[in-house]
């Protein structure tokens, strides 16, 4: 597991219509890629065993998502994940390498979470095997599970 630097792999936000989330081009060593993910700041990037998992953030004030993506090494997507809720924002921090396949990080509801990265696809029930404030696409297995219990902003 290697953490990039932004020389490795950063992004190009792009231009959207004001009701629209932010969207943004993966910059690769350098060179365009031509691949389009959601989000407007990259908070992290690490090389895991060839694959890509990007953490970016949207800069939505008083309401910000952080999106998690896996690639594969042709950076096309192999999993993905939101945390976030209404109304309530978070700022990425205190990330932790945990060799082989454990990342630790701050975001929102005054909890740690823990991304466990996986070898192969594994089975989940979609709506049912992730915490509160993790929405993913719908899909029935995962390449990575998410673990936390976050405490509900005060209302």
């Amino acid at each position: 597991m290697k953490l990039f630097s932004i020389d490795d792999l950063s992004i190009r936000p792009q231009p959207q219509p004001v009701d629209e989330l932010p969207r943004s081009e993966l910059i690769l060593y350098g060179e365009t890629t031509g691949k389009i993910i959601e989000g407007a700041v990259l908070e992290a990037a690490i090389c895991w065993r060839g694959h890509f998992l990007i953490f970016l953030t949207d800069d939505i004030i008083n309401e910000d998502t952080l999106r998690i993506y896996l690639l594969d090494p042709k950076l096309d997507m192999v999993d993905a994940a939101r945390l976030g809720a209404m109304y309530s924002t978070g700022a990425f921090s205190s990330l932790q390498l945990v060799e082989p396949n454990i990342l630790r990080f701050e975001f929102f509801g005054d909890t740690t979470w823990t991304l466990e990265l996986l070898d192969d696809q594994s089975f989940s029930m979609p709506m049912v095997s992730d915490p509160k404030g993790v929405t993913r696409p719908f899909r029935l297995s995962h390449r990575f599970k998410l673990h936390g219990d976050p405490i509900p902003s005060p209302g």
